[in-house]
């Protein structure tokens, strides 16, 4: 049986600041999952618009802590792309 990994949330935000922050973290080794967000909600009022064009990157749980800080860092302006 293959064994499912936690995976942790390390971003959420447009699609093309996670492409450059996927492209970041995989240059430190680090495998990153997207998660594309339902754009939007269907209820009995109509729909409800949401995050469009919305990407999470999610990493396994023992790289979370060195991805925060690699994200933090470019968000820091430590990194220039």
């Amino acid at each position: 049986m293959i064994e499912q990994q936690s995976r942790i949330s390390v971003h959420k935000g447009s699609r093309e600041q996670a492409i450059i922050l996927k492209a970041l973290l995989e240059s430190f080794s680090i495998m990153v999952f997207e998660d594309s967000s339902l754009m939007s909600v269907f209820n009995p009022w109509g729909v409800l618009i949401g995050d469009v064009n919305s990407v999470k990157l999610k990493v396994k749980d023992e790289d979370y802590i060195k991805a925060k800080k690699i994200i933090d860092d470019f968000n820091a302006g430590f990194y220039s792309m």
